[in-house]
């Protein structure tokens, strides 16, 4: 019949029970000279590598911690829609709303919610002295666009 030979995993278990109480005694006679002598703990050199190696793994957690944070936040999706502001060209209503569309949205007129028609047009602010941030339907002239009420030039045509 055979003889099953040892595993390694066998031997080395074995190998560490044999020599146990050899690093159980040089661990206690460690601590009695210790007790006696503080300043050998940092003496000892798996003391103080140990030391050393924790302090370090602290150090780069918190270089990485303050890296990370330094990072703009993740872009969010581009958007795909926008709102346009909106003025109704209905002397009666001139009512002002925002639509939420696609951008390059050029379809307008659009239906205006309070006057029911379809006259809706895009709106821009005239931050001019004499229209004190009204809302205005604007005019396009000469690939600009104009307050038609102050004729202040509010930017180039898209």
């Amino acid at each position: 019949m055979p003889v099953e030979k040892e595993s390694k995993l066998t031997q080395w278990i074995a190998a560490i029970r044999e020599g146990w109480p050899a690093v159980r005694a040089g661990f206690d006679e460690w601590k009695s000279a210790v007790r006696e002598e503080p300043v050998l703990i940092w003496a000892t050199p798996a003391i103080r590598y140990s030391v050393y190696a924790v302090g370090g793994l602290i150090v780069l957690s918190l270089l990485i911690w303050a890296l990370e944070a330094l990072q703009p936040p993740n872009a969010s999706p581009a958007a795909e829609t926008g709102d346009f502001h909106v003025l109704c060209t209905e002397a009666a209503c001139e009512h002002h709303f925002v639509i939420n569309e696609e951008f390059g949205f050029d379809d307008f007129p659009v239906r205006c919610p309070k006057c029911e028609k379809k006259t809706g047009q895009r709106a821009m602010r005239c931050a001019s002295s004499t229209c004190g941030g009204r809302w205005v339907v604007p005019k396009d002239r000469d690939d600009r666009y104009y307050c038609p009420y102050c004729d202040r030039d509010l930017g180039e045509v898209d």
